[in-house]
């Protein structure tokens, strides 16, 4: 895929949509298009626990308020596979959430997992009956072609909630950022996405804090989570959902500090290196919560060893609870709107 200049990242999802996003147009820079929220995606279930979306609900208000269009199609059967390579074949570059356990290429979770991964799909060649692959995802990077039977089995083998997305530019011309105006109320959300939350989802303080006041909970359900090929993203539950989505809000954060770094250094608005700093902080501590939360669920917990990874996930949490308040008061006064 020669036209498409891949960027290799720990987010399967953020790559492949970088890679889609540089395919409708070659001058995008992803940071400026997936960097631009601050969302959790959460909202709470019946009984006040976290449960995460769909990445693609963020990934497209994201890519809207820039002038893209992020089409996701669910693929259900073989009938919804075919029309992504429908796509392909009149020459449309389409990412696809397929079943890692039936990736052959993807080897840490082929034959193990029932997780989604996010690859791009171009270059259908009919005869061969293959097609090109990028693979931009850091555990396992792949630029070549492969059998449509192999994804097709990843696609349509068992219903784990596969899909396949394209990219299409509403916008030519559109700035890689807002005008100042613009961009300050935009940034005035983001310091809600981070606190209180925002068009109904949970707020990063909200999240963290939540985990705080009810960690004994979620240590116990993180350990009674499905293991291997038991079920998949459809039918895992509260447990491994909360280790997916703090994963997922990890690269949330993660990609934000990214686009605030291009805004200091732009002097758009006077942001500073701070809220970049901040977030960056805070993406690492939600990580090292999500690692120990899923260390500590298979430990005995009555042990001194589990006692002290319950105490340092208590000491991350507290951490990221304060850079996301800090950083949310730094945007609200370099643009000087009250949220």
């Amino acid at each position: 895929m020669s036209h498409v200049s891949p960027l290799v990242d720990s987010s399967c999802y953020h790559a492949a949509v970088a890679a889609l996003l540089r395919s409708a147009d070659p001058q995008a820079d992803p940071a400026r298009i997936l960097g631009n929220s601050a969302s959790t995606g959460a909202v709470r279930d019946a009984e006040g626990r976290p449960v995460f979306g769909e990445p693609f609900v963020q990934f497209s208000a994201m890519a809207e308020r820039r002038g893209y269009r992020l089409l996701d199609h669910r693929v259900r059967d073989t009938a919804g596979w075919r029309e992504a390579l429908g796509a392909v074949a009149e020459g449309r570059t389409v990412a696809i959430a397929a079943d890692a356990f039936h990736l052959k290429h993807f080897w840490p979770g082929y034959g193990r997992s029932h997780a989604l991964h996010a690859i791009v799909v171009s270059e259908l060649d009919p005869v061969e009956a293959t097609v090109h692959v990028l693979d931009p995802g850091q555990a396992v990077y792949l630029d070549g072609r492969l059998p449509v039977a192999d994804l097709e089995a990843a696609m349509c083998r068992e219903d784990a909630g596969q899909s396949w997305m394209e990219v299409l530019r509403d916008a030519p011309g559109q700035p890689g950022t807002p005008a100042p105006g613009g961009l300050a109320q935009e940034l005035a959300v983001a310091a809600q996405e981070l606190t209180r939350g925002h068009d109904g989802f949970l707020g990063g303080a909200e999240l963290v804090d939540g985990l705080r006041k009810r960690l004994d909970d979620y240590v116990e359900l993180v350990a009674e989570r499905p293991r291997g090929a038991e079920g998949n993203e459809l039918s895992w539950g509260v447990g491994q959902g909360l280790v997916l989505g703090l994963w997922w809000y990890h690269h949330v954060l993660r990609w934000f500090s990214r686009y605030l770094g291009l805004l200091a250094d732009d002097a758009a608005v006077p942001v500073g290196p701070g809220p970049a700093a901040g977030a960056d902080r805070a993406c690492r501590d939600i990580l090292v919560v999500r690692n120990l939360l899923m260390r500590l669920g298979v430990m005995p917990r009555t042990t001194e060893r589990a006692r002290e990874f319950h105490r340092q996930i208590g000491v991350r949490l507290d951490s990221a609870y304060d850079d996301l308040h800090a950083v949310a008061a730094q945007l609200t006064s370099a643009v000087g709107v009250a949220v």
